[in-house]
């Protein structure tokens, strides 16, 4: 009977996935067999962020892949992030670029006529000059049995192709960030006595503004209420170039992208706080915090009065912006949409409202 893989939750896949272990720098290493994530640092991005690494602008990624087209992709996605590309089409190219430009990060494909990704990952880490360089694979194939075999030749983590933006993005993130905890370990262990370069310590006060990843973002303070009766003060950090549209991303995005936890920052001795998206009731923004809006057709917007009744016996008055051709900017259409999170304009402040804890709406009573 085949052994299964035991199965571990991913910080990065959001779910139950199997994991693999394997011998990485003298330890043992348990890893998403999807992704590649290591399954027991759940912080990795966070803390990933607190070893130097530099902005965008300054980091520059070589992808390789014998597809022009693939090239072409993750080329538009990376170079309008900020980041600075460069292309290889083959494993020998591949070698002869890293060797000449020492990029930050490589993103592989495995398949590839020649030396392919898996030899690639093995001359790379035999090379002192090549090894810190860390390796993203690219595989068309969800192959457990692949990413395993590139995980133990070098490769960081895995990403499947053709793949979203979002998720692009993330994993290079993760993937700078795990280098750079690699990093701050070995200066400390090389540094020897005194002169150990170490993490500075969760618990103090401004560590999650520090935790960008090189990342530009731009601080919001909110308040937000939970479904068991808590109520938060705290400040999230939000990109400054949204990845679903022009412009910076917004609080509304956060509350509506697929993760299931929100990082913000909270005062007292435990200034990280992950909340769980789905147990929050509201989030208020202060009127400074607000996005501003963008001049509009009067003719294809309808603004709204409304009342609105929470489960936990709030009740709000404001107004919600219903666009459209005229005949189509309905109430009942409107609340029937897709994000979760409703937002109604007060008098000095912008209200997200958790659908799910609606218990009533009546129209007109703003």
């Amino acid at each position: 009977m085949e052994e299964r893989a035991p199965i571990r939750f991913c910080p990065r896949c959001q779910a139950e996935e199997p994991t693999f272990s394997f011998q990485e720098e003298e330890e043992t290493a348990l890893r998403c067999l999807i992704c590649g994530f290591p399954v027991e640092t759940t912080l990795a991005l966070e803390a990933g962020g607190l070893a130097g690494l530099p902005s965008p602008p300054e980091v520059r990624i070589l992808c390789v892949d014998d597809d022009p087209l693939i090239r072409q992709m993750f080329g538009d996605i990376l170079r309008f992030r900020g980041y600075a590309v460069l292309e290889a089409s083959d494993g020998e190219m591949a070698l002869q670029v890293a060797a000449r430009e020492q990029p930050d990060l490589m993103l592989l494909d495995i398949m590839m006529p020649g030396i392919d990704g898996f030899e690639v990952c093995r001359r790379m880490k035999a090379d002192s000059d090549l090894r810190t360089i860390p390796i993203i694979i690219l595989t068309a194939m969800n192959d457990p049995a692949l990413n395993t075999r590139a995980f133990q030749v070098g490769a960081e983590l895995a990403l499947r192709k053709p793949a979203e933006t979002a998720v692009v993005l993330r994993t290079i993130e993760a993937a700078l960030g795990l280098a750079g905890m690699r990093r701050v370990k070995n200066e400390g262990e090389e540094g020897g006595r005194g002169q150990t370069t170490s993490l500075p310590h969760m618990h103090e006060p401004g560590v999650e503004a520090a935790m960008d990843l090189g990342v530009p973002t731009r601080p919001a303070s909110l308040k937000l209420w939970t479904v068991d009766g808590a109520v938060f003060d705290a400040t999230l950090l939000l990109h400054l170039n949204a990845e679903t549209h022009e412009g910076p991303e917004t609080v509304q995005d956060r509350l509506n992208d697929p993760n299931l936890f929100l990082t913000l920052s909270v005062s007292g001795d435990a200034p990280v706080l992950f909340l769980n998206k789905i147990q929050i009731i509201r989030v208020d923004l202060r009127d400074d915090d607000t996005p501003a809006v963008s001049p509009f057709d009067l003719s294809e917007v309808s603004i709204e009065p409304i009342r609105v009744q929470l489960i936990n016996g709030e009740q709000l008055a404001g107004t919600v912006r219903i666009e459209g051709p005229a005949g189509r900017r309905r109430l009942s259409d409107f609340l029937n949409t897709q994000p979760a999170f409703l937002p109604l304009a007060g008098t000095d402040r912008l209200h997200l409202l958790q659908k799910r804890f609606i218990v009533r709406i009546v129209p007109g009573t703003a």
